[in-house]
């Protein structure tokens, strides 16, 4: 048989990566060598998983007795990608920025079902550390990319000597934590059983884990088991787990998304349970939840996972502590989102300030960046002739914004009353203390005070992990007292970008990766009454944040 010409097979591998995985090739370099011919495939940087499985398909297939043939798959360099792009010349009228805030619609929210677009790795290693053989509670906002990390966890396994389990306690949220237990068992034991027959389905072993899953089984079908059920089952799934594990040579993965949703009174008993069952197991607990709203150990009597000892801890947030880094994580995530819809760069349809104005808005948190670019771009396109999103657009999408979050917290309402009820006083309270005492939107909270008083700063941190204020400096020094430190707080721009407020308010702000501070006329336009302040050295940034009020604790010590 003869050999088709290089031009012949660019074609058929450029068809093969499209009819097989949708994948748009940006370019086929070709490269000869003695007896050998590669062909270098450029697609986008997601692509290049899927590409690669592809590509090694197709290394048969391209080659001949006489002349071996090699797919390389390489991410496509920016240029590259740009130059394959048609140009936006209406900008953000362009229908693709229609397409782009589709598909942030469509694709922000991740589940087991639904991974990322594009997951973007971060700076900490989060999906090396929660790959290790060890149980992990996973903090984070919503929307800091929890579910994200468990999914992409979940995905990155070796199918050969790893087997997982998934478990979503939204839809458990009105069962007992008995029931839910149960739950969590029965998706662990499925694993077990489904790859047990797989090896041998004969074995006293797939007979033993078939009993103690058909148990549980029979447990789930009974509406009011009897009191002692969790003490008689819990030996049996550990043994069944250890020595399924152990003589296979497999390793379990136990994902549990959502934790927060049961109620913090019952936590602490629910993950002894399943620890209880995992206890000298290769299978590890990957627990992902909001902070505020989990309980996972108590000392009296000793109950659930003791950090430190029994597990780690794997905070997710993206704070405005490194303006910087937040604007270049949040900004990558948004440009895999746009290229998919075939726009280059995000400066094509939205201005410089207003991309450091999403950053400010979101408070480092994914989600609700790529919500607010979304709603952001529909403001701009009701403008007539506008080709850019603008400042003033993202300003209104944060204002719309915060009934969704007072929302979120009346969901909190149904596991936990009084401390929604309690967050929603207590951002009253901060909310007049920055805009109506003190003009500023930025505050400080000192060491002592938090130290002394720590269950009224618990009260505040409940408004940091849903995104009412943001840590802005852990760390910010006080000049005229040695050794005395405070935290920077300021308040979701949600809370102040809708409503006009009174002239001469302090607000911060972030301008190319620098924080800056500037006084208002009236409402959040960005004009100001005297020349803003450049936070441009971490000396000048310090600065302009010792100037912030002092909110003492004590006004929500009645909400403790």
């Amino acid at each position: 048989m003869s050999t088709p010409a290089s031009g012949d097979w660019t074609a058929h591998i450029k068809s093969a990566f499209e009819g097989r995985g949708g994948i748009w090739v940006a370019d086929i370099a070709i490269r000869e060598y003695p007896d050998e011919t590669n062909y270098i495939v450029y697609v986008r940087e997601n692509d290049v998983p899927d590409a690669a499985v592809i590509g090694n398909e197709l290394d048969e297939e391209i080659s001949s007795p006489g002349n071996r043939a090699f797919v390389i798959v390489r991410k496509a360099p920016d240029e590259l990608l740009e130059k394959e792009m048609s140009p936006l010349a209406s900008g953000v009228q362009d229908t693709r920025s229609t397409d782009l805030g589709n598909l942030i619609s469509a694709r922000s929210r991740v589940s087991e079902a639904q991974p990322s677009l594009s997951y973007v790795k971060d700076a900490d290693r989060n999906l090396f550390a929660v790959t290790t053989p060890r149980h992990h509670l996973i903090f984070g906002r919503r929307g800091a990319g929890k579910s994200a990390l468990l999914v992409e966890a979940k995905r990155s396994l070796d199918g050969d000597s790893n087997i997982s389990s998934w478990t979503n306690m939204q839809t458990l949220r009105n069962e007992s934590a008995g029931r839910v237990f149960l739950h969590v068992v029965e998706d662990l034991l499925q694993a077990v059983v489904t790859r047990q027959q797989r090896i041998r389905s004969q074995s006293p072993l797939s007979v033993q884990a078939v009993d103690v899953y058909e148990e549980v089984r029979s447990l789930l079908s009974v509406e009011s088991p009897e009191p002692d059920w969790p003490t008689r089952l819990i030996p049996k799934v550990q043994r069944t787990l250890k020595r399924f594990l152990d003589s296979n040579g497999l390793r379990l993965y136990i994902f549990v998304d959502d934790f927060y949703y049961i109620p913090r009174g019952d936590q602490p008993m629910l993950l002894d349970m399943l620890h209880g069952c995992v206890r000298d197991c290769d299978a590890w607990l990957k627990i992902a939840s909001i902070r505020h709203l989990t309980k996972w150990w108590q000392s009296s009597p000793p109950l659930g996972l003791q950090t430190m000892h029994d597990a780690d801890l794997l905070d997710l947030d993206v704070t405005l502590q490194d303006p910087g880094r937040a604007k270049r994580f949040l900004e990558s995530i948004l440009t895999e989102y746009a290229r998919h819809v075939g726009i280059p760069s995000l400066g094509r349809i939205f201005s410089s300030p207003a991309l450091d104005r999403l950053v400010l808005a979101s408070g480092g948190v994914p989600r609700d960046y790529l919500i607010l670019a979304q709603s952001s771009i529909l403001k701009a396109q009701r403008r007539q002739k506008s080709k850019l999103v603008g400042v003033q657009d993202v300003n209104q999408a944060a204002g719309d914004a915060a009934q969704a979050k007072v929302q979120e917290l009346e969901e909190d309402m149904a596991s936990d009353i009084q401390s929604a009820t309690r967050t929603l006083e207590a951002l009253k309270r901060v909310r007049a203390f920055c805009l109506e005492e003190t003009s500023h939107t930025y505050f400080l909270i000192g060491y002592r005070d938090k130290e002394n008083a720590p269950n009224c700063y618990n009260v505040l941190t409940d408004l940091l992990d849903l995104r009412l204020i943001h840590l802005v400096d852990d760390g910010v020094s006080d000049p005229h007292s040695a050794g005395h430190r405070s935290e920077a707080y300021m308040l979701d721009l949600s809370q102040f970008s809708g409503s006009r407020l009174k002239q001469g308010i302090e607000v911060l702000d972030f301008q190319a990766g620098n924080i800056i501070s500037r006084k208002t006329r009236g409402s959040y336009r960005g004009k100001s009454e005297s020349k803003p302040k450049v936070g441009d050295t971490p000396l000048r940034a310090i600065a302009i944040l010792r100037t912030a009020p002092t909110f003492t604790l004590n006004r929500v010590a009645d909400l403790a």
